[in-house]
C-alpha cells in the first residue's frame, strides 16, 4: 500500500504555492476515500493469536468547525468526521465487517513542507461482522484505531495520504469469548 502511495507521489507535481490556511479554513468540507490493509500483530504477547489479514475501504466525510490555531511549528487544524467502514478478511476465512466510525484527525500544518502535512488520527465505532476467531465470536464488534500519516497535497483541494494505524476490534465483553478472557504469556 505504501509503495502505491509513493508511486502516485512520484507521478504528480506538488501543489504550487500550497496554502494550508486556505485548505484547512473554518467551514471546509472534506470528502475522501481510504483504502488499506493489514495483518494481526501480537503487541500484547498473547500465547495464541489468530492468523488474521484483511483489506478495508472507508469513505470519509468531515467538516472543519474551527479555524487553524497555534503558531509556528505548533500551527494545527482539527478535522472531525464520520467514516463508513467495510473490512474484508482474507484469512483465516473470507468474511466481512461493516459499520460506521467517528474520526478525529489532527493536522500539523505548522510542519508542512513542499505540500506534505503530517497528521495524527483516532477513530472509533461499531460494526456487524461474521468473523469467527479464537479472540472474538459475535456478530457485533467495536473498532478502535489510532495512527499517523502524511497528506501530500497535489492541489490545495486534493491530497494523497499514506498512513499507519493500529486497529483494535472487540465485542466489549457483550459476548464470549472476548480477548480479555484469553490468558497472556506470563
Amino acid at each position: 500500500m505504501v509503495a502505491a502511495a509513493l508511486a502516485t507521489l512520484a507521478l504528480v507535481a506538488p501543489a504550487a504555492a500550497f496554502d494550508p490556511e486556505a485548505t484547512f479554513a473554518k467551514g471546509t468540507t472534506i470528502v475522501g476515500l481510504q483504502v488499506g490493509g493489514g495483518a494481526v500483530n501480537n503487541v500484547e504477547d498473547h500465547r495464541v493469536v489468530s492468523d488474521i489479514s484483511f483489506m478495508n475501504v472507508s469513505p470519509r466525510l468531515s467538516y472543519l468547525p474551527f479555524a487553524p490555531f497555534g503558531s509556528g511549528w505548533l500551527r494545527s487544524a482539527v478535522e472531525p468526521g464520520i467514516q463508513g467502514w467495510f473490512q474484508y478478511y482474507l484469512s483465516p476465512e473470507k468474511v466481512t465487517a461493516e459499520g460506521l466510525k467517528v474520526a478525529l484527525r489532527y493536522h500539523l500544518i505548522g510542519l508542512e513542507f513542499a505540500g506534505l502535512v503530517p497528521y495524527l488520527e483516532l477513530t472509533g465505532g461499531a460494526a456487524g461482522t461474521n468473523l469467527k476467531v479464537l479472540e472474538i465470536r459475535s456478530t457485533f464488534t467495536f473498532v478502535l484505531e489510532s495512527g499517523a500519516g502524511l497528506s501530500y497535497f497535489v492541489t490545495d483541494r486534493c491530497a494523497v495520504d499514506a498512513g499507519y494505524r493500529f486497529q483494535h476490534i472487540s465485542n466489549g465483553d457483550t459476548s464470549t469469548p472476548n480477548r480479555a478472557s484469553i490468558p497472556t504469556r506470563a
